[in-house]
C-alpha cells in the first residue's frame, strides 16, 4: 500500500479517536475501521477500484430523559485506485414535546427533528435499494445502504394510535457515490470507482473508423443546485402489532440527470459531447401494511414516481456516447416476511416493477434495478463468535442474479474477521441494469476493529 493510501487510512483512525474522546458516557458510540482483500483468487473479479480497500464508520447517539435527541453516523472508504468516498447517512438532533407532551413509554406525543435523517416511509424503497425516497449510501451495490434528506420533520403520535408526519426541506443534496471524474482540460470522463460507468471514450461514426470523444459538461451554479426545495406528509394507524400508512413528497430525484448534445469536428475526426447536469423534481407516493409480533415481521409496500419532466433524449447522442436521458414513471409494489433474533434470521422479500419498460425500444436515464425479483436470506449465529449468513436476489425477468456469503469470526471483542463471496450473474444478451457490473464479484478477506 503507498504511503498515501496509508496517510488516508491513518487520517480516519484519528478521525474516529477524537469524535470518542468527546463523547460522555452515558452516550452509545460504535464502528470500525479495516480492510478489504479481494486478492484471494485473482481470477474473482479482478477489477480497478475492486481489488483491496480500507473502511471506516463512526456512530454517535444520545438519547437521554428532558434532553435533546442527538444522532451522527459518517462512513469513509479508500479504494485501491486512490479514490475515497464519503457518506454522511445521518446527522440531527431531535427535541421531544413541542406542543404536546412526550410519553416515552406509550410513545405518543409529539417531536421535531432537523438535520440529515433517514425517512422510514417507504419500506419496499429501502428493502430493495431504489433510491427513490432517501438517497443512497452506494459505496458498494450489493449493499447500497440509505442516506437520509437534509430538513426537519415534525411527528406528532395520539393515543388512540393516530400518527402523521410532515417533513420540509429548502436544500437539496443529491447522491454522491459512486462519481465519475471529469478532467475539463482533456475533455475526458472517466472512472475509479468499479460501481460507476464511465461514458465512451470513442465511437464508430463508419465501418472500421474510431473516433475520439470529448466531453464538455456545463457546470451548474452551486446556488442552483442546493437550493431546492422537498415537502410531503405521512399519515396513518398504528399499535403493538399493525402499522397501516401512506404518504406523498414532491422532492428533486436524488441521482443528477444530463442533458447531452453531440456534435462532429469539421474534420470529422472527432465528436464533442455537451453535456449539462439537470435537477428534476418527481413526486412520490405510496403506502405500507406491517405486522409485528416478537421476532415476526410481515409487510406489503408500494411506491409510485412521476418524473415533473419527461425528457425523450436524443438518439444520435445514447449511440454515441452511450449516456441515456429518457424518463418515465415508476412503479412498485413488493411485501416480504421475516423472522430476526440473536440466533437467527430468515426471511423473504419480492419486487415487481407495475409501470411498463420496453428494454429493445426504451433508452431510460437508468434501466430498474429490479423488474420481478425474489430475495431470500438466512442467518445463523452458531457461538458469540462465529457467524454464517447468505443472502440470494433474482430478477425472473431478465435473469439478474446477486449472492452474498458471509462467514465472520471475532477473534477477540474488538477485531473481526470475515471471508465473503459476492457474485453477479446477468443475462447472456448484456441489457440489464447489472450488465456492466458483471466483473466485479468478490472472493475477499476482511479484518476490522470494532468498538
Amino acid at each position: 500500500m503507498t504511503t498515501w493510501k496509508r496517510h488516508r487510512l491513518l487520517t480516519l483512525c484519528l478521525s474516529g479517536a477524537v469524535s470518542s474522546a468527546y463523547a460522555a458516557p452515558s452516550d452509545t458510540i460504535h464502528g470500525h475501521i479495516g480492510g478489504l482483500s479481494n486478492q484471494i483468487n485473482r481470477d474473482v473479479g479482478d477489477v480497478p477500484g475492486n481489488r483491496y480497500n480500507g473502511d471506516f464508520n463512526f456512530t454517535y447517539f444520545s438519547q437521554r430523559p428532558d434532553d435533546l435527541e442527538q444522532k451522527f453516523n459518517f462512513s469513509a472508504l479508500v479504494n485501491d485506485q486512490s479514490l475515497t468516498m464519503y457518506s454522511l447517512q445521518e446527522a440531527y438532533v431531535a427535541k421531544h414535546g413541542i406542543l404536546r407532551p412526550w410519553n416515552a413509554t406509550e410513545k405518543t406525543g409529539d417531536r421535531l427533528t432537523f438535520g440529515r435523517q433517514i425517512l422510514n416511509w417507504a419500506s419496499v424503497d429501502s428493502t430493495w435499494g431504489l433510491g427513490k425516497l432517501n438517497n443512497r449510501k452506494n459505496f458498494d451495490f450489493f449493499d447500497p445502504g440509505q442516506e437520509g434528506l437534509i430538513g426537519a420533520q415534525y411527528e406528532n403520535r395520539s393515543s388512540n394510535g393516530f400518527v402523521w408526519k410532515a417533513f420540509g426541506s429548502p436544500i437539496y443534496v443529491p447522491e454522491m457515490n459512486p462519481g465519475l471524474d471529469v478532467n475539463k482540460s482533456k475533455h475526458t470522463i472517466t472512472s475509479r470507482n468499479p460501481w460507476a460507468n464511465a461514458p465512451a471514450s470513442s465511437t464508430e461514426i463508419t465501418p472500421g473508423t474510431t473516433i475520439p470523444i470529448y466531453y464538455y459538461v456545463d457546470y451548474p451554479q452551486i446556488t442552483d443546485v442546493v437550493f431546492r426545495y422537498s415537502i410531503g406528509a405521512s399519515a396513518g394507524w398504528e399499535n403493538k402489532n399493525w402499522k397501516a400508512d401512506a404518504y406523498v413528497m414532491r422532492k428533486p430525484e436524488n441521482q443528477v440527470s444530463t442533458q447531452v448534445e453531440v456534435a462532429l469536428s469539421g474534420l470529422s475526426d472527432s465528436i464533442k459531447a455537451f453535456v449539462k447536469p439537470q435537477f428534476y423534481y418527481h413526486d412520490l407516493y405510496g403506502g405500507n401494511l406491517i405486522y409485528r409480533n416478537a421476532d415476526l415481521q410481515m409487510y406489503v409496500s408500494g411506491v409510485a414516481v412521476r418524473p415533473n419532466t419527461y425528457p425523450d433524449g436524443s438518439q444520435q447522442a445514447t449511440t454515441y456516447t452511450e449516456l441515456k436521458t429518457e424518463k418515465r414513471r415508476e412503479d412498485y409494489v413488493g411485501g416480504g416476511i421475516s423472522k430476526i433474533n440473536d440466533v437467527y434470521g430468515m426471511g423473504f422479500n419480492y419486487v415487481a416493477r407495475l409501470s411498463p419498460f420496453d428494454r429493445t425500444r426504451d433508452s431510460l436515464a437508468q434501466d430498474p434495478r429490479w423488474n420481478q425479483a425474489v430475495n431470500a436470506f438466512i442467518m445463523r449465529n452458531f457461538t458469540s463468535q462465529f457467524k454464517l449468513s447468505a443472502d440470494l436476489k433474482y430478477d425472473m425477468l431478465t435473469t439478474d442474479r446477486l449472492l452474498m456469503f458471509r462467514a465472520g469470526y471475532k477473534i477477540s471483542s474488538e477485531w473481526l474477521t470475515t471471508l465473503g463471496v459476492n457474485l453477479i450473474g446477468t443475462p447472456t444478451n448484456g441489457k440489464s441494469y447489472w450488465s456492466p457490473y458483471t466483473n466485479n464479484d468478490a472472493l475477499f478477506a476482511s479484518l476490522r476493529y470494532t468498538y
